[in-house]
């Protein structure tokens, strides 16, 4: 039986990107399949893996790329010698931003459709006149080091990376790059409108403005997000959270009011959930001033 893997935390903040480099001695082991909401990418550095999603399996040498798609069983077990690989974990979500163009939708939904026949495994001889072998490096410096703004220039690697995906998608089978068109405009209809109004806005209103029934758009949600309808708009509201945290003096009960919560401590509650800390907490570690905010009250989290 799988088991579900936790998101991956750094100081207390739940990561959307992580990076590891994974060693394995080569020792018999019994497989052990786990899932999570990650996209995972694979690089294979020494030695030869067998990678196991689901019921299938392949091999990883060094040079070569895997894509597991997220809430997809699998495991790695090394091939009777010592192996290492670098493992690249993100959420799909990372690459929709604020505004952006409506082939952009489609992009991101591709990586969160489960479909058959699409390229996972990308051979050595296939990579190495490209940048993605540098990419990995790049990524496992940047995770390591940790310098300011780090998490920008993981994004932007993970968005290059899936960049060459893409387009070697394309190249093999038009047709499963793109996404059904209407789909693609609902989705991008449904994600427009949260984006504009996650503050005040309920499944049913929604389904409204978007000219369509509740029940068509929980299930178009969940098919094309890969989450529910209700988890998307609470991740919304506490990144909208987080940014009121570091960029205003209002009090978490405030915040919490401004994006969408019903109470403070339904804020706080979802929020420590998510991080790992309180807002409050959260502010003074970022601010790095060791005190209360000037806008937090008592007893607000």
């Amino acid at each position: 039986m799988a088991f579900y893997e936790q998101r991956a935390r750094r100081n207390g903040v739940a990561m959307p990107v992580q990076c590891i480099l994974m060693r394995q001695r080569g020792t018999a082991r019994e497989l052990r399949l786990h899932y999570h909401e990650y996209t995972e990418l694979l690089f294979g550095i020494s030695g030869r893996a067998r990678v196991a999603v689901g019921r299938g399996s392949f091999p990883l040498e060094p040079g070569s790329m895997a894509v597991i798609y997220s809430s997809a069983p699998h495991d790695v077990l090394a091939c009777g010698e010592p192996c290492s690989y670098y493992v690249v974990k993100f959420l799909p979500q990372i690459l929709l931003a604020g505004e952006q163009t409506y082939s952009e939708y489609g992009y991101v939904l591709m990586l969160m459709q489960h479909l058959p026949h699409r390229q996972f495994l990308f051979g050595s001889e296939e990579l190495a006149q490209t940048e993605v072998p540098v990419l990995f490096r790049h990524l496992m410096e940047e995770w390591d080091r940790q310098e300011f703004g780090y998490e920008l220039s993981l994004r932007a690697d993970v968005t290059r990376i899936f960049l060459y995906i893409l387009r070697r998608w394309r190249e093999r089978n038009l047709s499963l790059v793109e996404p059904l068109s209407a789909s693609r405009d609902l989705m991008q209809r449904v994600l427009s409108y949260i984006h504009a109004h996650y503050s005040d806005l309920t499944e049913e209103s929604t389904a409204a403005a978007c000219g369509i029934s509740p029940a068509h758009l929980s299930r178009s949600f969940r098919q094309g997000m890969g989450t529910t309808f209700s988890a998307y708009v609470t991740g919304v509201r506490l990144r909208e959270g987080e940014r009121l945290l570091l960029t205003t003096d209002d009090s978490v009960t405030d915040i919490a009011q401004n994006v969408g919560f019903s109470t403070a401590a339904y804020f706080i509650a979802r929020f420590r959930e998510a991080n790992g800390v309180t807002p409050s907490r959260y502010r003074r570690a970022c601010r790095g001033d060791g005190g209360s905010s000037s806008g937090s009250q008592p007893g607000t989290g």
